[in-house]
């Protein structure tokens, strides 16, 4: 499986627009609610994460499997996977791809910003079909279901979130790939197309230093039209998105 499947599981989760649940359970609202202002209302943490993808949408075979981390402090945030960081400050963002060489500077806006792994909400409102498990332990399982209709406009079709009753963090995530995806062959020389989930685990640190970043650390003459690389990046290539094409 590409690299870019995963990557594009980062975007949708970390920088997506506020939670909406306007299509959901009033049971699972209420739940996911809490579990917004959890993530919201502390000034800082760091999560680190591990991403599995399994074949199939049931079975228990991981093909590819990835560590990442999100960590927050203030307005700041850093969430890191693969080659790919996200930096989020109160009113910018950069992306910045080791691999491809790429920074990626975007303005937000500071009111839409939250530095939640909730924030997958962007999407929530295509999932018309939900319901809030209760196993009788520590945990909730909120599973939202999509219909056929808005297929071509989510990656996934279902998304389960195992939410903690004490506080109301999120200690995993199972999402359903809509579409087929490729899969190494058996021969390892081929592709095979087929279903898939990815799960993600979450493990909350709230002791741990956070570094803060600033935007000059990156950029210099950011107030300007004419923005440059630090010499660090000197050797990137610069994507400004608030630029007219």
């Amino acid at each position: 499986m590409k690299i870019t499947y995963i990557h594009r599981t980062l975007v949708l989760l970390l920088l997506g627009a506020a939670l909406s649940s306007n299509a959901q359970g009033k049971d699972v609202e209420k739940v996911l609610d809490k579990a917004t202002d959890f993530y919201k209302n502390k000034d800082q943490y760091k999560i680190n994460m591990t991403f599995s993808l399994y074949r199939g949408l049931t079975g228990n075979t991981i093909t590819e499997t990835y560590k990442g981390t999100m960590e927050k402090s203030g307005e700041y945030s850093r969430n890191t996977i693969l080659s790919t960081q996200v930096h989020r400050f109160s009113k910018a963002q950069l992306v910045i791809d080791a691999t491809a060489k790429t920074m990626t500077y975007t303005q937000i806006d500071p009111v839409a910003v939250q530095n939640s792994p909730m924030e997958i909400g962007a999407f929530l409102k295509y999932y018309e079909k939900s319901q809030l498990l209760d196993t009788g332990e520590n945990q909730w399982i909120c599973e939202m279901v999509t219909t056929k209709k808005n297929f071509i406009q989510v990656p996934y079709s279902k998304v389960v979130l195992y939410i903690n009753k004490k506080d109301y963090s999120i200690s995993k995530q199972e999402l359903y790939f809509t579409n087929l995806i490729p899969f190494k062959g058996k021969s390892g020389n081929n592709t095979e197309q087929d279903y898939g989930r990815l799960v993600i685990e979450l493990k909350h640190d709230f002791d741990s230093k956070i570094q803060k970043r600033e935007l000059k650390d990156f950029l210099t003459n950011t107030s300007g039209r004419t923005k440059q690389l630090q010499k660090e990046f000197v050797s990137y290539r610069l994507i400004d998105q608030t630029k007219d094409n």
